[in-house]
């Protein structure tokens, strides 16, 4: 019987980049290539396969009644990223069909497997659009204004349909097995994590607006220097969250114009990610972020131009499934720990819609969206065999 552990390699060697890691992105010949070996490998199993409108992959194991539980991920990454982060659901999801195959279950309700498209959002700033469309959150507006459009067509796909892919309607719960990204579980020496929510993410671009001046003639007292209030708003946003336990803050990109070294700042623009897996600290978030920005300008005597680039609210994860989950992974021998994720999946669109949950394995040095990314063969192994044991609780 194939591994799962060979199925990760030969996933990795589609859309290799040429700096290490694996480069697939929506609408895209590489991800294409992906999807037609995932389509292949689900048919040999002779599960009921469709490529639906919104370019998600659908493996339907149709048996028994009721609502499907639905497994999966996605196998779209980051550029150059790493070779699990969403691969390892989706063929994980594949690796339980396999394995309840093997030992002959017959499932009282239909098992489906789905890799959703463009999670990463990599080439159009998009996001979770697959899950999005899957579950009848299609943002027409917004994606057409993003060259979506264009890519579809270009790839084969009608941009007007993807309404067409909503499904929702026919799951009952969704589980998602996943790299944990970050370094809790591995230093806490623990086999598996219990994702118990998924934090929300809240984003800016702000833009503060002072006067450019030469940088030896104007006395300090008398500048507008915008560049020292973004630098005042990155300071107190890290101050902000290191102080709580439910926030976390960053300032990925940053430019200051006009961009000479002997001129003063005349205008200073930031990039803000803030996120909370909570829904009380989430709710802070937003006016915490304008408050500040607010009051730093005024003290500078800077202006402000302050607009909200994404939103996505937290989604506390399914307490049955999470027990679900727990009692298989100990069944198996693992030891867990219960934990929320810092990043986005999938799963939080469902969970918005339907029960869902997760299951983490152990990232070596927390590290992800890299090509050193890497989780154990033992971890992914064990974590694919906690999940068939929950999942054929649920289908049995």
């Amino acid at each position: 019987m194939p591994s799962l552990t060979a199925d990760l390699e030969t996933a990795a060697g589609i859309g290799a980049d040429p700096r290490g890691g694996v480069s697939r992105f929506a609408w895209t010949p590489e991800l294409a290539r992906a999807n037609e070996w995932l389509m292949q490998r689900l048919a040999e199993l002779g599960l009921e396969v469709e490529l639906d409108p919104a370019g998600n992959v659908l493996g339907r194991w149709q048996a028994g009644a009721g609502k499907a539980v639905l497994l999966g991920s996605h196998l779209d990454t980051v550029p150059n990223g790493g070779r699990f982060d969403g691969a390892l659901g989706v063929l994980a999801a594949l690796d339980v069909v396999r394995r309840l195959k093997a030992a002959g279950v017959e499932p009282t309700r239909p098992l489906w497997v789905v890799s959703f498209n463009d999670e990463e959002g990599g080439r159009f700033q998009t996001g979770m659009l697959g899950s999005r469309a899957f579950c009848g959150d299609c943002d027409l507006e917004d994606w057409s204004g993003r060259g979506v459009p264009e890519a579809m067509a270009e790839a084969g796909f009608d941009f007007a349909r993807l309404v067409d892919a909503r499904r929702l309607d026919r799951v009952g719960a969704y589980l998602e097995l996943h790299i944990e990204q970050g370094p809790v579980l591995e230093r806490a020496g623990v086999d598996l994590g219990v994702v118990t929510a998924i934090t929300g993410m809240l984003g800016f671009r702000a833009r503060f607006l002072g006067e450019a001046n030469h940088a030896g003639t104007t006395p300090m007292e008398l500048r507008r220097d915008a560049l020292a209030g973004a630098a005042r708003a990155v300071l107190a946003l890290r101050h902000e969250a290191r102080s709580r336990d439910d926030m976390t803050a960053n300032v990925g990109v940053i430019t200051a114009e006009p961009g000479g070294f002997n001129v003063v700042p005349g205008a200073a623009e930031l990039t803000i990610d803030v996120r909370s897996p909570a829904p009380k600290g989430f709710a802070r978030l937003e006016p915490f972020v304008r408050e500040t920005l607010e009051r730093i300008a005024a003290e500078e005597g800077l202006g402000l131009e302050l607009r909200e680039t994404h939103r996505k609210e937290p989604a506390v994860l399914d307490a049955d499934l999470q027990d679900g989950l727990e009692a298989a992974a100990h069944d198996e021998g693992a030891s867990t720990l219960r934990l929320p994720s810092g990043a986005g999946h999938d799963a939080t669109v469902l969970a918005h819609h339907v029960p869902a949950a997760m299951l983490f394995v152990p990232s070596r040095g927390g590290l992800s969206h890299t090509p050193e990314e890497f989780s154990t063969p033992e971890h992914c192994e064990l974590g694919a065999r906690a999940l068939a044991r929950a999942v054929r609780d649920l289908i049995s």
